[in-house]
């Protein structure tokens, strides 16, 4: 009866630990402890689900590794517990056994990994021989007590891990399920799998175009920024081609298809995308790095020492590697500084980066929506002659583009607004737009013309050679330019481009002096923009006119050249980048895909974190050195216990796992109190204050 006992309770012991574990919902302690918060702040091995009214929930879903590991860490503890019971009754020892050889499971597997597979002497060997040794001279417990703490460690590391494949499923969810099929005449709606090449297909304003193909017939203005990184909605017309998941943001078109299913650009993303999924999987912890480095010298003392002190001494010298603390100890500070970084509004989702951001050398900006802002803006204004000043000719082409809905005519409208100007009340009968070309419309009583060169052109309408100059020069730098006319003449000109983050220049010199070598600016934008930009922050080059597909291939050109990449970017576009870089940051606001993939999420919508962001890298370095040098310390002197001193070498073997992993958990833990005594502190002062304020109170 007692044996029963014993053996269910252990049991039942080790599997409450798992079903709690499956069971318990996720603690969200980024979302207590960010000041400033966003709603879509997600754990890191979360998935996230977005309902109908916008709001984002998450999802618990645990990785196979994670949920295998949480089995394995729940034997452990029924062992241990069966192990320890069985001194008082000998029946608890068998099935304490069984649960701890259970335990050895993955020991033995990363062994066999590491000498049939990657045939490496590795710190795992080294982990397998005292497992070996613990079991072949009858110490279970201590087999028992030594698989709890690497089991452990595995499933802290499994918790730090980012988004698996499964991230990348349905990462595209604007694609369409039907399309406008033209035949004989008529528009059928017909599901896209039964589109083929040659058929022709009907887009309007605000649709997703569905598909690869050239115009036949109609102009449509796209915005193609998710694709291509261009900043501004570009014109097509006849004979132009249109890609699949752009938008239609003006305009109607036939369109005849070219490309489908998987052979359509947008589909190439995504398979590229699938096939980096598993990058960077097998990087390691920079500690259990260093650990396997000294696996080979350790092998070999054990084996020295094994005729003259026995196999207990030699499998206690083979625990001696760093790398059976480091397992646990960095995955906790790992987590420890993702809940600091928090502090600091940045969200990062995968702990391994700050591992990699350690050794970046290189940062690689996306330039549209990244270095510049989201939203365009009126930069200067150029009039003709004296008979209009520059807010007359702001206030007619405002009042001429008000019911458009179009990026430069808002960049417009803003700018009137800031100026403080009032504009006339407008009904749509008022105004005339003419997809690619401009706005025709009546500004008190006086017909008001506001577009494009090609709206001049065809309008018969010659630029002046007032600012003829200033036009073309300004096209050439890659920005837009919209003429203003009135009564058949133009009045004046409009300059509008991409405004540069206020925060860029003090960033770009914090990275400098913070020892990164070099930075460059990617985009798919035009080349004397991107010049120009990368010429005024000062940085180390550029390239323009790149596709997405071109961006990873400069990413993996640069690694090879031994150079460590981090990345930062916000769109679709960007997406293939961030998988091949070595580190991935993207800011909050950006496209939901960039953020999904990115590793790091900055939460303010701006750059201004990110010399934060490498500063708490750097801290988790100094830490992990800390903890390799202690290691190393207490290794020392267990091994002259033994050696020299006599002391049993299964009592230390089991000390020497229990210090260090012990010093290392205190190493992590240390700067989440700290947190904690500066809020209690903050606590205080605001209420000592408050009753100076309110003697009463």
């Amino acid at each position: 009866m007692v044996e029963a006992i014993l053996f269910l309770g252990g049991n039942i012991l080790g599997l409450s630990v798992y079903y709690k574990n499956k069971e318990q919902k996720k603690k969200k302690p980024l979302h207590a402890l960010m000041s400033k918060g966003s709603p879509q702040l997600i754990p890191a091995d979360d998935d996230k689900k977005q309902t109908g009214s916008g709001k984002i929930e998450a999802v618990k879903k645990r990785t196979p590794e994670e949920r295998k590991a949480l089995r394995v860490l729940s034997g452990n503890v029924g062992a241990v517990a069966l192990l320890l019971a069985s001194r008082f009754h000998p029946a608890a020892y068998l099935p304490g056994a069984a649960l701890a050889l259970y335990a050895c499971i993955p020991i033995y597997k990363r062994t066999y990994i590491a000498i049939f597979q990657e045939k490496k002497l590795k710190n795992d060997v080294l982990n397998g021989l005292v497992v070996a040794g613990t079991v072949g001279t009858g110490h279970i417990l201590v087999t028992a007590i030594f698989t709890f703490v690497s089991n452990l460690g595995t499933v802290v590391v499994q918790k730090s891990k980012g988004y698996s494949e499964e991230m990348l499923k349905g990462v595209y969810d604007q694609k369409v399920s039907t399309v406008w099929l033209l035949r004989e005449g008529t528009e059928i709606e017909t599901p896209i799998e039964e589109i083929k090449i040659n058929d022709v297909i009907i887009v309007h304003t605000g649709e997703l175009i569905p598909l690869d193909g050239n115009i036949l017939h109609g102009a449509v203005t796209v915005d193609q920024h998710a694709l291509t990184g261009e900043s501004i909605p570009v014109e097509k017309g006849e004979g132009d081609k249109v890609l699949a998941s752009t938008v239609v943001i003006a305009g109607y078109a036939r369109v005849k298809v070219t490309q489908t299913g998987q052979n359509t650009v947008v589909a190439k993303i995504e398979n590229v995308l699938q096939g980096t999924s598993h990058f960077k999987t097998g990087i390691q912890l920079k500690g259990e790095e260093w650990a396997d480095k000294a696996a080979a010298p350790i092998l070999g003392l054990g084996l020295i020492l094994w005729p003259f002190q026995g196999a207990a001494v030699t499998t206690a010298v083979f625990n001696m590697s760093p790398g059976n603390g480091i397992r646990l100890s960095a995955s906790a500070q790992t987590l420890t500084h993702i809940i600091l970084a928090a502090q600091e509004n940045i969200l990062i989702k995968d702990g391994r980066v700050l591992e990699q951001l350690m050794e970046v050398d290189t940062v690689i900006f996306d330039k549209t929506g990244t270095l510049t802002e989201d939203e365009h803006a009126v930069s200067r204004i150029l009039p003709v002659n004296g008979d209009y000043n520059e807010d007359e000719i702001l206030y007619y082409a405002a009042a001429t583009e008000q019911k458009v809905n179009h990026p430069l005519a808002k960049a417009i409208i803003e700018k009137s607004k800031d100026a403080g100007i009032t504009l006339p009340d407008a009904s749509l009968s008022d105004s005339r737009y003419e997809v690619g070309m401009g706005v025709t419309a009546t500004v008190k009583s006086k017909t008001t013309q506001v577009g494009s060169l090609s709206f001049m052109e065809k309008a018969g309408i010659p630029i002046p050679d007032e600012i003829k100059d200033d036009v073309t020069a300004t096209i050439a730098e890659g920005f837009s330019v919209v003429m203003v006319v009135i009564e058949g003449h133009i009045v004046g000109a409009i300059e509008i481009q991409a405004q540069l983050r206020p925060e860029v220049t003090q960033v770009i010199k914090d990275l400098r002096e913070r020892g990164i070598k070099h930075m460059y600016i990617l985009s798919g934008d035009q080349m004397e923009p991107t010049r120009q930009m990368a010429k005024m922050l000062e940085l180390d080059g550029y390239f323009h006119n790149v596709s997405p597909e071109d961006k990873s291939n400069i990413i993996e050109k640069l690694q090879r050249e031994g150079k460590k990449v981090c990345f930062i970017g916000d769109g679709i576009n960007d997406v293939i980048a961030m998988k091949k870089a070595n580190a991935s940051i993207s800011l909050s606001g950006a496209s939901s895909i960039a953020t999904d993939v990115a590793q790091v999420v900055l939460m303010s919508g701006t750059l201004l974190e990110l010399d934060n962001l490498f500063e708490i890298a750097q801290n988790l370095k100094n830490k992990l050195i800390m903890t390799i040098t202690s290691y190393t310390t207490v290794v020392l002197v267990s091994f002259s216990s033994i050696v020299f001193l006599g002391a049993p070498p299964f009592v230390a073997l089991v000390i020497q796992s229990l210090v260090n992993n012990t010093y290392g958990m205190s190493q992590a833990l240390l700067p989440l109190k700290q947190l904690r005594d500066n809020k209690k502190l903050e606590y205080e002062t605001e209420k000592k204050l408050l009753a100076e304020k309110n003697p009463d109170l």
